[in-house]
């Protein structure tokens, strides 16, 4: 959710573009919950001051159809902080190889049955740069 924000806040800035590789590039899950608390918290006022409400749901309702939604199928109680054990739920449920997060609680984590948890920074350098430089072709 942390990395989402400024994507939504700032359509210029690194995680704004980030976002939109991945979706070019992998797959990119989410489910009722985890969709349900970004649109909770992109309506919030304080969001005003970046961008006018109606950018702000228009994102989502991009986002929306931009990731592929899922039904979390495995329970997890194993992260410190409870809100976040969602965000593994979406993670192990989507048998994803990576989870990007900001969030110190999902990070001392790493890896989690079998998935990464990446800050941003991290994904770009270990996960985007690498579909960049291995064409399916064979070419470079």
């Amino acid at each position: 959710m942390s990395l989402l924000i400024p994507a939504c806040q700032n359509p210029d800035r690194e995680p704004a573009k980030i976002f939109r590789r991945a979706v070019l590039e992998h797959d990119v899950f989410c489910s009722a919950d985890t969709f349900n608390e970004l649109a909770t918290v992109l309506t919030r006022e304080k969001f005003n001051a970046w961008r006018p409400l109606e950018h702000r749901l228009m994102w989502v309702r991009l986002f929306r159809e931009s990731v592929i939604l899922i039904e979390t199928t495995t329970p997890v109680t194993e992260c410190r902080d409870p809100k976040d054990n969602k965000f593994l739920e979406l993670a192990i449920s989507a048998k994803a190889d990576v989870l990007v997060s900001s969030d110190v609680h999902l990070l001392e984590m790493h890896p989690f049955r079998g998935v990464q948890i990446l800050q941003l920074a991290d994904f770009k350098q270990q996960i985007l740069s690498k579909a960049v430089t291995e064409r399916p072709d064979g070419l470079t």
